[in-house]
């Protein structure tokens, strides 16, 4: 007989259904196994001799912990079906499920790492939201990797982080009766309103966590997907898919962008440069777009319900085709300095700007975008705001961390916990008959106070035609 998940006396909510973020399979929380904590209880029939034993447990201290058969308090959880660890989070909030993938060297390790530091202390400066490490043993690497990048000791040094491999730490192997399959490691973060958010009072409703998957390029090769490692079937969980695009490893962009640029990547060259590989960068989304729709029982005509984003990389070294101008920042602060706001109109007009350019050079980058999802937004980022330089000794390019100024990386997540988490983030609405205006005070941040619900942003343009409000450009 299955035990209670027991709360404690503060009277946590437990969601009526989980969802493991390792295997996507759907448990209730009384089925939920613990992790014995006596160093003796060691060996899993799923995961090895190596590893705590799981149990369901029939013994519970005052503070609502089981008890293993050692007598010691447990407080971790897993999965009955594939026994990996699943945070607390995932008992007590949604879950928001983000894909993210791209061609190898297209710059999603930098993208994820740059965009999650930037999340850190933006989310909770402007918008009164907590991003915080649900499992810090699950997000370790993507920490390494953020401390190489904007917290190290030698900003000087020329760093690079590790490109997203098929195999190694990112990946757990479970045991399913001889059978081993492999599945992707997540990165896992809860958000959570603060004290002064609209919504603190229904935070247990309002917060989300926020899980990530990135795979390696390779993944999305025409029959990389067995049922031995089951690596992207999270695009049937995924509550929006983030595409990485990048035009450095295009020859039709290099070719537009001599003369523009220093970028060494957009040098003209007969060879790819290291990390770079053969494979179009259409055919990873048209692969995933298969994928997506055979997990979640779609026809393979259907266009996809959920969201995808096109991140354009990389920037800096292609800034020029857009015209001149910078990316500014694409939101508002109230009147009064608490709170800001996404400018969601701001967002579309820069994606119909993109848009446009992507057409005219890459035409079936768009075609596949646009034939995969009803909604779908076109956004230009740069993780390193600057181009790698060339070491003169191993010929290897990096990265000085003292260069490092990312540009747009968080507006992905601000545009999704904009229009698909709730209104966690709200959204910026000019005052009538107020000029277009950057100054602070002259729209309404619309974040109702009474409400859970925060009123819906504009929809989303259509692709074929322009927003029909406009901001004023830089």
């Amino acid at each position: 007989m299955n035990a209670m998940l027991p709360t404690t006396e503060s009277s946590i909510a437990l969601k009526s259904r989980v969802v493991c973020p390792n295997c996507w399979e759907g448990f209730s929380p009384d089925a939920a196994l613990w992790i014995a904590q006596h160093p003796d209880l060691l060996g899993d029939p799923r995961l090895g001799a190596d590893h705590p034993q799981r149990f369901l447990p029939t013994r519970f201290d005052l503070s609502g912990a089981a008890i293993d058969a050692k007598g010691f308090p447990c407080h971790e959880l897993a999965c009955p079906k594939c026994h990996l660890r699943v945070p607390r989070a995932c008992f007590e909030l949604d879950s928001f499920f983000l894909s993210i993938l791209g061609n190898p060297a297209c710059g999603k390790s930098f993208f994820i790492a740059a965009m999650t530091w930037r999340l850190r202390t933006l989310l909770s400066k402007e918008f009164a939201l907590s991003f915080v490490d649900a499992d810090a043993l699950l997000n370790y690497r993507l920490q390494q990797n953020e401390s190489r990048l904007f917290l190290n000791p030698e900003p000087n040094a020329l760093v690079n982080i590790d490109k997203t491999e098929t195999t190694g730490d990112l990946y757990y192997t479970v045991n399913y009766g001889g059978q081993s399959v492999q599945y992707l490691r997540p990165f896992i973060f809860s958000v959570h309103p603060l004290e002064w958010h609209p919504l603190h009072e229904r935070s247990a409703k309002a917060g989300k966590v926020v899980c990530l998957y990135d795979n390696a390029g390779e993944s999305f090769l025409p029959g990389a997907e067995t049922a031995s490692s089951p690596v992207t079937r999270h695009l049937a969980a995924s509550r929006a898919i983030l595409f990485l695009f990048d035009p450095t490893q295009d020859l039709r962009y290099r070719h537009l962008c001599q003369g523009k640029t220093t970028d060494p990547q957009m040098v003209e060259r007969s060879q790819r440069m290291q990390r770079e590989s053969a494979i179009r960068q259409e055919t990873i989304l048209v692969e995933a777009a298969q994928r997506a729709r055979r997990f979640a029982g779609l026809p393979q005509n259907a266009k996809h319900r959920r969201p995808l984003i096109v991140v354009v990389t990389k920037y800096d070294a292609w800034s020029a085709l857009l015209g001149p101008g910078r990316l500014r920042n694409p939101w508002r602060a109230k009147s009064d300095g608490t709170i800001s706001a996404v400018c969601y109109e701001e967002i579309a007009k820069m994606s119909q700007h993109l848009r446009e350019l992507l057409r005219r050079v890459s035409p079936e980058i768009v075609a596949a975008a646009e034939g995969f999802a009803n909604e779908v937004l076109y956004v230009p980022i740069s993780a390193t705001g600057c181009g790698p330089e060339i070491d003169p000794l191993s010929n290897a390019q990096g990265f000085r961390p003292k260069n490092l100024k990312p540009m747009w990386v968080e507006v992905p997540l601000l545009y999704l916990m904009c229009r698909h988490m709730g209104g966690l983030v709200g959204y910026w609405r000019e005052k009538e008959g107020k000029s277009r205006s950057n100054v602070p005070g002259e729209g309404v941040c619309a974040h109702p106070t009474q409400s859970l619900a925060y009123p819906s942003p504009p929809p989303t343009p259509s692709p074929a035609s322009p927003p029909r409000t406009q901001t004023q450009g830089d």
